[in-house]
């Protein structure tokens, strides 16, 4: 379990790198994730210019080069794209499950992102540490546990569409959708409350690994061509790894190596 646990900050960059990869296999943006619009003035160059980013960004936190300076990079992005793409749909229809998942899945991972300036903090000099990410690991955990109140409500309000997603063999498909709202938010009020925080993102991270695994694998198998089902799969393996980053924070600042 230690091992992945530790695996979390390498989750997370390998996601990111990979949802950069996509847009340069497909040329466009994510679809649902990322709906720029089609006669957006050099729309083209912005699937690339996000794509490099994305892929710099992951990379730098897999190899662990400058992995600090590449969240820091990654975490104003995702916030940035999510007030200029998703947070006008939502004002005009608040009401929208859909733009709210995709919407929260962005706050997500700009939570991770910053979240990931504490775990690789020795890569700071210590004036950036206090300046910089000490607001940044503040913030993070608070978005990041925002995030899963969204979806935890999100599972709560929406139960019955979410268990025609479970795959057919696993049974009680309600009871499994409403259990894992219930599962996230009951983690986001451990993290704000932080009362056992480390076992919360343990348990989240294997809850999520598990969903890669049961759910989004078998939809990505059945559907190879289908960029949706990937982009899904990527942000679900994302979670995971920034729950088990939390976890693993939380066992350096207790001397745990």
């Amino acid at each position: 379990m230690y091992k992945l646990i530790k695996s979390g900050p390498y989750l997370y960059g390998s996601s990111i790198f990979l949802l950069g990869v996509e847009q340069f296999i497909t040329g466009n943006f994510p679809v649902a994730l990322l709906p720029v619009p089609s006669d957006t003035p050099g729309r083209l160059i912005l699937v690339y210019v996000v794509g490099a980013i994305l892929v710099i960004g992951g990379l730098g936190i897999i190899i662990q080069k400058k992995p600090t300076w590449a969240s820091i990079l990654l975490g104003p992005l995702f916030i940035l794209l999510d007030l200029v793409i998703h947070l006008p749909k939502l004002i005009a229809n608040p009401y929208n499950g859909g733009e709210w998942t995709v919407f929260t899945e962005l706050l997500a991972l700009a939570g991770g992102a910053f979240l990931l300036v504490e775990h690789f903090s020795a890569d700071f000099s210590a004036i950036y540490v206090s300046r910089i990410s000490n607001s940044l690991i503040r913030s993070g955990l608070l978005v990041y546990s925002l995030s899963l109140l969204i979806f935890g409500i999100q599972h709560i309000l929406y139960g019955q569409y979410v268990a025609t997603l479970i795959p057919s063999w696993i049974p009680l498909h309600v009871f499994w959708a409403y259990f894992v709202g219930i599962a996230f938010l009951a983690t986001a009020i451990s993290f704000l409350s932080k009362k056992l925080a480390q076992l919360a993102a343990t348990l989240l991270g294997v809850l999520f690994t598990l969903l890669v695994i049961v759910l989004h694998i078998p939809r990505v198998v059945t559907h190879l061509h289908t960029e949706t089902e990937w982009t899904s799969l990527l942000i679900a393996l994302a979670m995971g790894g920034i729950s088990f980053t939390l976890a693993a924070s939380s066992m350096i600042r207790r001397g745990v190596q």
